[in-house]
């Protein structure tokens, strides 16, 4: 292994032995030369303690431009750190989701010796179907939310709209107003509806 410098071994100090976070260093060449324990328990298929291997082969090669874009952010700006979501293979035809915030580390006289990253699974997929129904599965949870938060105002239009009805008996004008502004909700509502997003799973098995 190559030598780490001071800041990255009080990284080391406080997740080495974590069961939850991984900790890793990838040097300027693009190579693992730290891993803690439980990426080396996770990725076994891939990694050993004594074996200098490259941080890609690991990696969905989806994600390999988006992984070495975030290296290059990291070398242009060291002060900050840089997120990013990754796909790890398994080993056994599948990937975990793994989520990262990533760093430059310098050495003594401020030279950077490749990037330090955190990180932690979001969840494991054996299988294409089960990556779906996930997906499924949170952009509803999300399109829920977005729509409860767009229905409330809606529905406060339409509240609108009844008092209008009430105050404009005598108003055709005003009435035709109001129809079209009914129509109009309903179409909003139909579009939130149509906004969730079906288990498609079953479907693609």
């Amino acid at each position: 292994m190559m030598s780490t410098s001071f800041s990255f071994q009080r990284s080391v100090q406080l997740v080495a032995d974590s069961k939850n976070f991984y900790l890793v260093k990838i040097d300027t060449q693009g190579n693992y030369v730290y891993m803690n324990d439980l990426f080396l328990e996770r990725h076994s298929a891939f990694y050993n303690k004594t074996e200098v291997r490259p941080a890609s082969i690991a990696l969905h090669t989806d994600d390999h431009a988006a992984s070495f874009k975030t290296y290059q952010l990291c070398v242009a700006d060291p002060d900050k750190t840089f997120p990013i979501t990754l796909r790890k293979l398994d080993g056994k035809g599948g990937y975990i989701i793994t989520y990262w915030e990533y760093k430059a580390d310098l050495d003594a006289g401020g030279n950077i010796t490749g990037v330090i990253g955190i990180g932690h699974d979001v969840a494991a997929f054996e299988s294409r179907p089960e990556h779906i129904g996930f997906l499924t599965q949170t952009l509803n949870t999300l399109a829920s939310q977005q729509s409860h938060d767009l229905r409330r105002p809606l529905a406060n239009v339409l509240g609108l709209v009844e008092v209008l009805k009430i105050l404009g008996e005598d108003n055709d004008q005003l009435q035709d107003v109001v129809k079209k502004l009914e129509q109009s909700c309903k179409q909003l509502d139909d579009e939130f509806e149509a906004f969730l997003i079906r288990d498609l799973g079953n479907k693609l098995g």
